[in-house]
């Protein structure tokens, strides 16, 4: 599963790392899992249009909004 850094624009500017891959993804901070979506369908996105790009950049949105998690 391909993962990445990424560091909030706001806020603390804290950096988190981003697990994720076809219809999933994982967010953690200091080695605490902050958000979890081990499926498209949680998101109600369809399985066939959750590409690993699309769930990185919702991964992204959900960092910066702090959508789910605190920071």
């Amino acid at each position: 599963m391909p993962s990445e850094n990424y560091t909030r624009r706001g806020g603390q500017r804290l950096t988190y790392l981003i697990a994720y891959d076809k219809g999933e993804y994982f967010i953690e901070r200091d080695g605490q899992l902050k958000k979890a979506v081990p499926d498209a369908m949680a998101t109600g996105i369809a399985p066939s249009e959750a590409t690993p790009e699309l769930m990185l950049r919702m991964a992204i949105g959900d960092i910066e909004s702090l959508n789910g998690m605190d920071e």
